[in-house]
């Protein structure tokens, strides 16, 4: 052997032994290499003498649905539904059905497609065509040469303007109130406040007071419990409740009052005397009325062709009214 196929083997013999890939030692287990194993839930591989592992993917399920066998992932129709295999368990959803085109005047639209109509906006939605009057775009305004787009607003002095289609409106300035202070202590405008006697308002930085308004106690009287300003009867008084005081007057009867034909007791109307009575009695009635002037007057009676006199009806008071009752005497 030449000196040459010497060098020619000893560089071979080098290079298969570098060539040469290590075995794996894992969990006291000798992997070769490129040699895969399982450990638990993962997956290794030997690599040159070291295992490298991930996380081991677990085959799915099938689905079984109305007898029938999906693959995981495959996916099927059910008659209006379309379904799909996910690991055993089948969902499914309304299956969507493509939606019809439009033929508008003679042209042809796509589902969802816009069109302009001379004036009017409108829309293929499955099959059918829906149109709305056209929004066209307002105009901008030129206003002592300055261009505002439309809807814009902008201060002009002591105006506050905006354009609107072409067109500015300006209206007077609100310019925002001032607070007040009083005291020593700060208000915002609109802000009321108590000062010890006083009620006091805040107006654009101006403090304007007046005399507080105390709400007025109500009143007992004889066990019963009146609101201030109540009125009441107190068998021949008139009370009233003032603040917690109870004053009272002598009550004020109304009186009788008549003509000739017909008496009134107060406010009510008492009866007709015109008609004659079904039963007249045995006597002569007096010429003369017997009542006293008070709460009485005299009735004119009509029988036989001769007036005849009598008392009238009296006024009969209760405690709570009076006058609206009348009584014969």
């Amino acid at each position: 052997m030449t000196p040459i196929q010497i060098v020619f083997l000893l560089a071979s013999l080098c290079f298969r032994a570098s060539a040469t890939k290590h075995p794996c030692t894992y969990k006291e287990k000798i992997y070769q290499d490129g040699q895969t194993f399982i450990d638990v839930y993962s997956e290794c591989k030997c690599d040159d003498g070291k295992v490298t592992c991930s996380q081991r993917v677990y085959p799915k399920n099938p689905c079984t649905y109305k007898e029938k066998i999906y693959q995981d992932g495959q996916t099927f129709i059910d008659v209006y539904s379309e379904c799909t295999c996910n690991d055993g368990q089948v969902t499914c959803s309304q299956r969507a059905y493509p939606k019809n085109p439009c033929t508008y005047k003679g042209n042809n639209y796509q589902d969802g497609q816009t069109f302009i109509d001379v004036y009017s906006e409108c829309k293929c939605d499955d099959g059918k065509v829906t149109c709305s009057q056209r929004v066209y775009p307002k105009n901008p305004c030129t206003y002592k040469e300055i261009i505002y787009q439309d809807g814009q607003t902008f201060i002009d002095v002591y105006s506050e303007c905006k354009c609107d289609d072409g067109q500015v409106t300006c209206s007077q300035r609100v310019y925002p109130k001032n607070p007040c202070t009083y005291k020593g202590n700060n208000y915002q405008d609109g802000q009321t406040f108590i000062d010890v006697y006083s009620e006091c308002k805040c107006d654009d930085g101006k403090v304007k007071c007046s005399q507080r308004v105390y709400p007025k106690n109500p009143c007992t009287y004889k066990g019963n419990n009146y609101q201030d300003g109540q009125t009441f009867i107190d068998v021949y008084s008139e009370c009233k409740c003032n603040d917690g005081q109870v004053t009272c007057s002598q009550r004020a009867y109304p009186n009788c009052k008549c003509d000739n034909e017909k008496a009134t007791c107060s406010q009510r109307v008492c009866p007709i005397a015109n008609q004659p009575p079904t039963n007249p009695p045995p006597t002569p009635l007096p010429t003369t009325c017997p009542c006293p002037d008070t709460h009485c007057c005299r009735v004119v009676w009509r029988y036989g062709g001769k007036k005849r006199t009598s008392c009238c009806p009296q006024c009969r008071f209760t405690q709570d009214t009076w006058g609206s009752d009348c009584v014969h005497i």
